[in-house]
């Protein structure tokens, strides 16, 4: 370029074309520590990438989303949702180190969601407001006294943020502040990880806590892989070995045993892993092999009901509508499903739901497939066992129903064995009100006899579930679903419930069939009682509900006038309904507005049945 040669120069130009060459090399390598070589890792790291960043976003997925947006408005769209909640966080106040309860959870969940929508933004716009913020956030946080350890998840999820800014704006910060981000990692986060992971409940554990602990472990230890790479040396073998105690409750359908809220929180950190895994090493070290995963992202999909309402059970959230977790899109890429992909776009659309980081960084382009799964599914499962039918996938006044399986004494699991959600015409008639507050005291201690169960939203008599002898079902009971045949004209579930009144019946049944051409369903309850004892059947709504005499109930929405639903006693003749308070007093969740549609029957022994039928009516 300067048309220069060694033998037409003197000393002096010697020196000055050094002074350029390294002025040259300063520009172009700008941010980067191209004086740290990358250590010689082996096993499943020795094929590690050298540059940042090295987590999911690469420099070249960074380019191919700014040219893929001009093209594609869904993902324009979804990148100016980025833009614009960076654009809030850039003026919120600095975090601070404050707990709620024994928790530093919602700080560090904030600090995730301010590193990534920054860092996203900074990359695709290259404004230094951006920048600037996600460095400010991040050194805030480096500076606390710690990450409160003693409630680890909190530890892990400040990790992943921390990490995942780190990695993202390596090459753009500045020494100093890649000095000051690197020390709070390490001392922080990993050094944390280091001084309890061999004895740490959570490290080898068989619920969300495994996959987030170490999904955010592995975050932490490829960022700082050239730096301090026996972090990653160490504890990714031993992550990958641990995972699969947790992986395994995928198997074989895909559900997550903890609920549809528990699958997002779990299967996000899963896939942060996976992800991180195969960009920084070539490979995701088998976890795509996990049982189930493939269809794992279906999941959300055939929980929801019409109203986009849940499935809700273990804890979830009240009121919790059909997610759309990142996670959709990562397993819809992993697995070449468009299905799972499809849905989610269309569930964004229709719900005007906010794209996240992730949803551009795994962005998956909509196609032609058509969402046309089966009507029925049976989700199997060792701990949870699902069914759900419906009347239609494309209407949304469809009928649908979902009902349950399970282990009482499963991660946190409620006392509902057999418990229903219904939908119709638009409407969650049959509701679940989820959980509670979890710094109530002894909101944890559960096992026979545990106080977690004197909370209503978490004991038998809030969940629409038999009832015998006025008591909760067995705490540590098992149950399976004994016949299910799906996708017929009247499809039909069975489940038993023996185990979870084995106080009082010697045989205990629930089976749920839709009749009438997909109109209405039917549920049946027998017993085969040993002692007197009163039955009970329940069902909570927040609808209002007008008793008829002659076994019947109509319920009517406040805000759909135009749909009701019948509910009617089949059997036994002669019962009737009666409707009961499910409200409760601080510092309890209150349930206001909420009811009990009730069937008492006292003194009942020997064979017993309970028949409802609930039909969907138009006004």
């Amino acid at each position: 370029m300067l048309n220069l040669t060694l033998q037409n120069v003197g000393k002096k130009s010697i020196q000055g074309l050094a002074v350029m060459f390294l002025f040259w090399a300063t520009i172009s390598c700008k941010g980067k520590e191209s004086a740290i070589p990358m250590p010689q890792f082996t096993g499943i790291l020795q094929n590690m990438k050298a540059e940042h960043p090295r987590l999911m976003l690469s420099d070249e997925r960074t380019e191919d989303l700014k040219a893929l947006r001009k093209t594609d408005p869904i993902l324009n769209r979804y990148i100016n949702d980025v833009v614009t909640t960076a654009n809030g966080i850039v003026l919120k106040a600095p975090l601070q180190r404050v707990l709620i309860g024994p928790r530093l959870w919602a700080v560090s969940r904030e600090l995730y969601n301010r590193t990534t929508h920054l860092a996203l933004a900074y990359r695709l716009t290259g404004e230094k407001k951006y920048l600037n913020s996600a460095v400010d956030n991040m050194k805030t946080v480096c500076g606390f006294s710690d990450w409160n350890p003693s409630h680890f998840l909190d530890v892990a999820e400040m990790t992943a943020g921390v990490a995942l800014g780190y990695d993202w704006l390596y090459n753009d910060l500045s020494q100093a502040d890649r000095e000051t981000i690197r020390s709070g990692l390490k001392s922080k986060g990993m050094d944390e990880y280091k001084k309890v992971y061999s004895t740490a409940w959570w490290a080898k554990s068989e619920n969300n806590w495994n996959q987030v602990c170490n999904g955010a472990l592995i975050m932490g230890t490829l960022a700082l892989a050239e730096t301090d790479p026996e972090y990653a040396q160490e504890f990714v073998p031993k992550a990958l070995l641990n995972l699969p105690n947790s992986n395994k409750f995928y198997a074989p359908d895909g559900a997550w045993y903890e609920g549809p809220g528990y699958w997002a929180y779990a299967t996000e950190y899963l896939s942060f892993a996976m992800s991180a895994l195969q960009s920084a090493t070539g490979n995701m070290g088998n976890l795509e092999k996990v049982a189930g995963l493939s269809q794992s992202g279906l999941v959300p999909m055939i929980c929801a009901g019409p109203t986009n309402y849940i499935l809700n059970f273990s804890d979830s959230s009240e009121d919790t509508k059909a997610t759309t977790s990142v996670a959709m899109f990562f397993l819809a890429n992993t697995y070449n499903n468009p299905v799972i992909s499809n849905y989610l776009h269309n569930l964004i659309k229709t719900t005007n739901a906010l794209a996240k980081p992730f949803h551009v960084v795994w962005y998956k382009a909509p196609t032609s497939d058509p969402i046309s799964p089966p009507l029925d599914y049976f989700l199997r499962g060792d701990v949870n066992e699902l069914v759900f039918m419906r009347s239609s996938w494309t209407d949304p006044n469809a009928l649908w129903m979902g009902i349950k399986s399970g282990i009482n004494s499963s991660s946190h699991s409620h006392l509902d064995l057999g418990n229903f959600e219904l939908d119709a015409g638009g409407v969650r008639w049959a509701r679940d009100l989820g959980s509670d507050d979890y710094n109530l005291p002894d909101y944890w201690a559960g096992g026979v006899g545990g106080k977690r169960w004197r909370y209503y939203r978490l004991n038998s008599f809030s969940h629409n579930v038999p009832l015998l002898g006025n008591k909760n079902q067995y705490e540590v009971a098992k149950s399976k679903f004994i016949q299910t045949n799906l996708n017929i004209a009247t499809p039909t579930a069975t489940v038993d419930l023996t185990e979870a009144y084995r106080d009082f019946s010697s045989k205990s049944t629930r089976k749920v069939s839709m009749v009438d051409n997909r109109k209405a369903f039917l549920m049946e309850d027998d017993f085969a009682i040993t002692k007197p004892t009163e039955v009970a059947w329940g069902m909570t709504t927040e609808n209002q509900i007008e008793i008829i005499k002659g076994g019947k109930a109509i319920l009517r929405d406040q805000t759909i006038t135009t749909q009701t639903l019948e509910v009617e006693i089949v059997a036994p003749i002669g019962a009737e309904f009666t409707v009961e308070s499910a409200v409760q007093k601080a510092p309890e969740k209150l349930n206001t507005g909420n009811s009990r549609l009730m069937l008492r029957l006292p003194n009942q022994s020997g064979q017993v049945k309970v028949v409802v039928k609930f039909t969907p009516k138009m006004r």
